[in-house]
């Protein structure tokens, strides 16, 4: 939706910035201005200041500043438009649609927006009204599901009657479907899809209710077709599972501040962990954990616990998981239950269990070579043989080496079988893996897809270099350095400084990079890509359609990061020397002493708060 401009200034006019920033933020007047501990990093003595002479906020302590609408933008993680909206709400501004279709689109999600609060106001009243409240209340007191989390959570209660909230709501069928409150039946009747259940609304980050979820309340019998314990709104043009997840309205502040997400299976684990003081929960709603979940999700925290059903958590698209660690900077972690528990469960039986549980969580692979483990017979040489075979399978799914070798050794310490016979299963699995799906190797060269007859007609020219597949190369494993080659097409001038050759490893990415040094602006140098191979001009082309949404410096940093791992891991191959070469003892410290030192910086690029000094010091500490 396009705002008219005097429209934005109006609400920059009409906006208190010191009431709005006080939301959020316990503000003290010190003269004209107001000052406080900033919202956007750990402080203890307050650098955030607000001027509300000159509507602007500032921190001298991280260097966040802006007006309100910037404000709102990045406390509440919304776009420039969601924020002008949503304070334009608070200040009684009429925004101005500049697009008639825009305009319509908007008039309607507000007559959705209308309808579903109404829908919750009415479950909520019958929740503590309604012939069956009793009933309800004592259930959710029972687990544990006080007044204080009712309220948190806006529970309620659908009545028996499927007919009652159309009733209620009087509205034209096509608009009680958008809203995906039900459906209507043979002979067109709107019908409650809730009916008889207790009612999970679903908010957007911004609170807005979008959609609901209903479970069987016991003592109620429910007579749909699907009778199913659990029942979520259908999809809608406002509500997409795949993007949506319980809970963030309420955990998203607590989430940036602790750095740290737990996703949930279902509403109440979501509440058990609010119950219990770990108010940081999210669940995904009624559909498997998505990249689209996680893409909204890094907005806020880059660390992520998955606190599944153990079998379920075991059972994740590991190579999915894998993928998503790499393309979003994620560190994901699994909490281990009881057998037969669960989060809502534990926090009944056991609170402090649930929240170690938590704490101890491990890193994904940690987590299933250790079910695996378990479940294995170590005390025979067959059955320790077998556990190892099956644990270098496991292993061989992570794409970081050094990762890899250091879980070859536990295996090798719990199955008593040799590190070195080990590591040749690794690499015949890893070798097996890559070659996996592939088309035999025709002579020394692979084939590559989508390049045409053009391709033929130049291979004298480039006989001495080889051709990699163009489908390979913006496969998941390189799509850090095909966005870094985006920014070199796009921008070079501005970004070639802060990204060295040194970053990049393989031979077409450096072809590609020092094509766009030697020309900068590649875009006007078109003509001369006749001097690239097939494969660099093949990526080359695809690398400049992305889209790329990334900031420079997350780039640069995704990028240190992966040259870090390949130089921790070049070092503990120096330090175990060989039979030719025996380390000294001076080497191996100095080894260890840069080792220490990358992986502490590593893990500081990895935090938004300390990325961007992170980044000057592994580009000054490799060129140096």
């Amino acid at each position: 939706m396009a705002i008219a401009h005097s429209d934005v200034a109006l609400v920059l006019e009409r906006v208190d910035i010191v009431a709005l920033v006080g939301d959020y933020v316990t503000l003290k007047r010190a003269g004209n201005r107001y000052t406080g501990l900033c919202p956007f990093h750990n402080e203890s003595t307050p650098s955030f200041t607000v001027n509300p002479a000159l509507g602007v906020y500032h921190c001298f302590g991280c260097g966040a500043s802006g007006d309100s609408i910037s404000f709102i933008r990045a406390v509440e993680h919304l776009d420039f438009t969601e924020s002008v909206q949503l304070l334009a709400e608070r200040v009684g501004v009429t925004l101005t649609q500049e697009n008639e279709e825009d305009a319509r689109r908007y008039r309607e999600a507000k007559r959705i927006a209308k309808v579903l609060n109404d829908a919750l106001e009415f479950y909520r009243k019958i929740l503590y009204d309604g012939p069956d409240s009793r009933l309800a209340l004592d259930y959710l007191e029972r687990r544990g599901i006080d007044s204080a989390l009712q309220e948190s959570f806006q529970i309620g209660l659908a009545p028996r009657s499927s007919t009652a909230l159309p009733k209620l709501l009087n509205i034209a069928n096509p608009l009680f479907q958008s809203c995906g409150l039900g459906y209507v039946d043979s002979t067109g009747q709107q019908r409650d899809m809730f009916a008889g259940r207790l009612v999970f609304p679903i908010f957007d980050d911004k609170g807005q209710v979008v959609a609901f979820g209903g479970r069987v309340l016991p003592g109620i019998e429910v007579r749909d077709a699907e009778g199913a314990k659990y029942k979520n709104s259908p999809e809608t043009k406002y509500y997409r599972k795949r993007r949506t997840l319980y809970g963030l309205n309420l955990a998203k502040s607590e989430i940036v501040r602790n750095q740290l997400a737990i996703i949930c299976e279902g509403y109440t684990d979501v509440i058990a962990f609010h119950k219990v003081g770990l108010p940081l929960a999210i669940a995904t709603c009624g559909t498997a954990l998505t990249e689209e979940h996680l893409d909204r999700l890094k907005n806020y925290s880059r660390n992520i616990v998955l606190a599944f059903d153990g079998d379920k958590a075991g059972q994740s698209a590991t190579e999915r998981i894998y993928e998503w660690e790499k393309k979003f900077s994620l560190s994901v972690k699994v909490a281990k239950f009881p057998p037969g528990e669960d989060p809502a469960s534990l926090s009944l039986t056991s609170p402090e269990e649930l929240k170690r549980a938590i704490e101890e969580a491990k890193p994904f692979l940690s987590f299933r070579l250790e079910r695996h483990l378990e479940a294995s017979d170590l005390t025979t040489i067959e059955g320790r043989l077998l556990a190892a075979t099956k644990a270098v399978e496991i292993v061989a799914e992570h794409p970081n080496a050094i990762v890899r070798g250091n879980y070859l050794m536990e295996i090798s310490e719990a199955c008593d079988v040799d590190i070195h016979e080990l590591e040749r299963r690794l690499e015949r699995t890893r070798r097996a893996l890559r070659t996996k799906g592939d088309e035999p190797s025709k002579g020394r060269r692979r084939v590559v897809e989508d390049q045409g007859e053009e391709e033929s007609s130049e291979l004298e020219q480039f006989e001495d270099r080889p051709i990699y597949s163009v489908k390979e190369l913006t496969s998941g494993e390189y799509r850090p350095y095909n966005v870094a080659l985006w920014h070199l097409i796009h921008n070079c001038d501005e970004v070639i400084a802060y990204m060295p050759s040194y970053l990049f490893s393989h031979p077409v990415h450096i072809e590609i990079y020092n094509f766009a040094a030697n020309y900068r602006q590649v875009d006007a140098q078109r003509a001369n890509q006749s001097q690239l191979s097939a494969s660099a001009r093949g990526l080359m082309a695809a690398v400049s359609q992305f889209d790329s949404e990334h900031d420079v410096v997350d780039v640069i940093a995704r990028l240190l990061e992966l040259h870090s791992e390949r130089t921790i891991e070049s070092l503990l191959r120096s330090i175990r020397g060989g039979e030719e070469r025996k380390v000294s003892e001076e080497e191996a410290l100095n080894a260890t002493q840069t080792i220490s030192f990358l992986r502490k910086t590593v893990a500081e690029l990895r935090d938004i708060r300390t990325m961007d000094n992170a980044v000057r010091e592994l580009l000054t500490y490799f060129v140096s």
